[in-house]
């Protein structure tokens, strides 16, 4: 288990060291790759924030806005996988862990013609597999179910899990949290870990909102995998609020002594 802090991509742009500074305070980094940073940074200038990050692990969120897998219009699917391909290319150059995608998925838009975008879908995840042979996590949102995620993975190489993403989860699903582990269990590769009270997706500091996290952790404690904790809160203060609410509310509180920060 490695706990990982979230960097927005509009900070690796305007402020990369943030990177440092969480890497010096024992966290490892996601690094979230939108269009703007893909378009703006080289791959040379990817490497030099591998070097920023020093040791400490590293996992990458691909772009999401705009980006359909499984699209009809061959325009928008072809522009979803170059997106897709570029960000595995800059996950090798900073020798990430993990790569984070969206599926795409929306019951309301997606339902009506879901036969056609599950198989343009599987196909893309089959592409990027192939491109990236580290794990990559597909990530719930307006899930109300894990069964489409569990369809998925079920299609896909091993390789491909899932990222549960735990303020998505109060906001939309209709199921309980066991349910969504009983069905994704082993193949969980990272957790987004953020808190809100049930109406937006404000990511806010765990213990600020309405999340019960004692059941989470009830679930995750009982993994037997190897996964990531993403403190996915949008600046350096409030992930040190979610890392303080981890270490007195995890009962395995031995497994974050590897990642205490300092400061």
């Amino acid at each position: 288990m490695k706990v990982v802090a979230h960097v927005p991509g509009k900070e690796i742009l305007k402020n990369p060291e943030l990177i440092k500074r969480f890497a010096e305070a024992g966290f490892g980094v996601e690094l979230q790759l939108t269009a703007e940073v893909l378009d703006s940074l080289t791959l040379k200038e990817f490497g030099k924030l591998r070097k920023m990050a020093g040791g400490a692990p590293i996992t990458v969120h691909a772009p999401f806005i705009d980006m359909n897998p499984g699209a009809l219009d061959s325009y928008v699917l072809e522009a979803t996988r170059n997106r897709f391909f570029e960000t595995t290319a800059t996950a090798r150059v900073l020798d990430a862990e993990v790569i984070v995608f969206h599926t795409g998925y929306h019951p309301q838009k997606i339902d009506p013609i879901y036969n056609t975008w599950f198989e343009r879908a599987v196909e893309t995840f089959k592409e990027v597999s192939k491109e990236w042979r580290g794990k990559i996590a597909l990530e719930n949102v307006f899930d109300r179910t894990p069964e489409n995620l569990k369809m998925l993975i079920e299609n896909l190489p091993e390789n491909v899990g899932v990222c549960l993403d735990v303020g998505h989860m109060n906001l939309f699903s209709d199921v309980s949290i066991p349910a969504w582990f009983e069905s994704l269990g082993e193949r969980i590769y990272e957790f987004h870990l953020h808190d809100n009270c049930g109406l937006a997706d404000r990511h806010l500091p765990m213990g600020e909102g309405k999340i019960n996290f004692q059941e989470i952790f009830k679930e995750i404690e009982n993994l037997k995998q190897d996964y990531i904790l993403n403190l996915e809160n949008k600046s350096y203060e409030n992930v040190l609020k979610s890392f303080d609410y981890l270490r007195r509310n995890f009962k395995w509180k031995e497994k974050l002594s590897s990642t205490l920060p300092t400061s």
